[in-house]
């Protein structure tokens, strides 16, 4: 019996394994972080730890992000004139925020309808004091934090609201459904509903990192395997996996848990023991309760 720790495991271990430990899994780190000591969603905070994240390892974090830390960083160093960042100077107040990522938005040309909310924000879903009812809004308002475009909160929303339902043991199938229900959906995520059973390529591809064109091909492996590690193999030999790989890992880890075998060589890896303590961490606030269903 898959317990909920188990699924909270699965969605971290997963995401880890299946983006082979790529910035996302960092990021994913940094807002659990934020969650736990808030104890509540608070964007500003949580945005000011994926900006220094990227001032201190320059991590591959998407282009949005990389240019809302630019814009960030030279307003800062033109007040205080300061040759130097800590965090705090990264803690921004939300309209401040808006205005940066409305900033980025012209600079790409309006084109922040990407993937990276989606990859990143799987801890909202896994946060028990944020009420299912208050998730999709939730994880819209952390894609703002660096995505001017609606979509990429959509999606973020959408993939969500489907790893918490299997964290309240629906099924595979309900989950999806109830996803797919949330309001004001863009017509091109709507179509996703009526595509992913079919083919992992979208009715129009847009872009390799559009959203919606990510998540298609996401729930495409995870609804045609029988178990994680197929549905993570299957996503590795992609051309798309640098895009869906990582939510195909949180999503897979949440519908069926990941086994040891898949992650043993990693037991004893520095990374490894931070995303297991911070799942232990984010898990233990839930019921023991909630048991697997046959998905």
């Amino acid at each position: 019996m898959l317990s909920i720790q188990g699924r909270c495991h699965g969605a971290f271990i997963g995401h880890a394994i299946a983006s082979k430990y790529d910035p996302s899994i960092s990021m994913a780190i940094d807002i659990s972080n934020s969650l736990l000591e808030r104890q509540q969603f608070d964007g500003p905070d949580i945005l000011s730890r994926y900006l220094f994240l990227y001032h201190t390892k320059h991590y591959e974090i998407g282009e949005a992000t990389k240019y809302l830390y630019q814009v960030a960083s030279k307003n800062i160093q033109a007040v205080g004139n300061k040759s130097s960042i800590a965090r705090q100077d990264l803690l921004f107040d939300q309209n401040t925020i808006n205005e940066y990522v409305k900033i980025t938005n012209d600079k790409l040309g309006g084109h922040t309808a990407g993937c990276g909310p989606a990859q990143r924000s799987f801890p909202l879903a896994l946060c028990t004091w944020i009420d299912d009812d208050d998730l999709f809004e939730i994880s819209k308002q952390e894609a703002a934090l660096t995505h001017f475009s609606p979509l990429a909160g959509q999606v973020a929303g959408v993939v969500n609201v489907i790893c918490r339902s299997l964290l309240r043991n629906k099924t595979w199938t309900d989950a999806v459904r109830r996803a797919f229900a949330s309001p004001g959906l863009h017509s091109d995520v709507i179509n996703v509903y009526a595509r992913y059973a079919r083919s992992p390529e979208p009715f129009t591809k847009i872009h390799v990192a559009y959203a919606p064109t990510v998540l298609n091909a996401a729930l495409y492996y995870i609804h045609t395997a029988t178990n994680a590690k197929e549905a993570i193999d299957s996503v590795v030999c992609s051309t798309d996996r640098y895009y869906c790989a990582p939510i195909v890992g949180f999503l897979s880890g949440a519908r069926w848990g990941i086994p040891d075998e898949m992650y043993k060589d990693k037991v004893n890896d520095t990374q490894f023991v931070t995303i297991r303590d911070t799942a232990n961490k984010i898990s233990s606030s839930w019921p023991i309760k909630y048991q697997s269903v046959s998905n």
